[in-house]
């Protein structure tokens, strides 16, 4: 019984601290992305007006359906759905009037980098 308790305890300190995370680095820009516990990070060198727009174009260019957005100057959200109903849900925040940061929650990596590289290619 002792054991499989540390056991348990020690997978879970493990799943909590250690986590997947892999670091995405757009060749030739300075901008990076973090993907880590099915959430993509990222920090945009533009204002959340400019990076909500290329988010919008971004998930229509890629054929997902959009269910809902919301905005102000401060916080933004888009939820949509893919051609396997599955929820995408991309959140910004203003963190100062020119810098914006940027979440992505997907089931995979793969897709949330494919979103975030189509935001990231949509933003002038």
């Amino acid at each position: 019984m002792r054991r499989r308790m540390l056991l348990t305890t020690l997978l879970s300190v493990t799943m909590l601290l250690g986590g997947c995370k892999t670091t995405v680095i757009n060749p030739g820009t300075d901008s990076s992305a973090t993907y880590r516990l099915g959430r993509l990070t990222a920090t945009e060198d533009q204002p959340i007006t400019k990076v909500y727009e290329a988010s919008t174009t971004a998930v229509t260019k890629l054929g997902l359906s959009i269910i809902q957005r919301v905005k102000d100057e401060l916080q933004a959200k888009i939820i949509a759905r893919d051609a396997q109903d599955k929820k995408i849900i991309i959140e910004l925040t203003s963190l100062t009037e020119s810098t914006t940061e940027v979440k992505i929650r997907t089931g995979s990596s793969d897709k949330a980098r494919r979103i975030y590289q189509t935001i990231h290619d949509t933003l002038p």
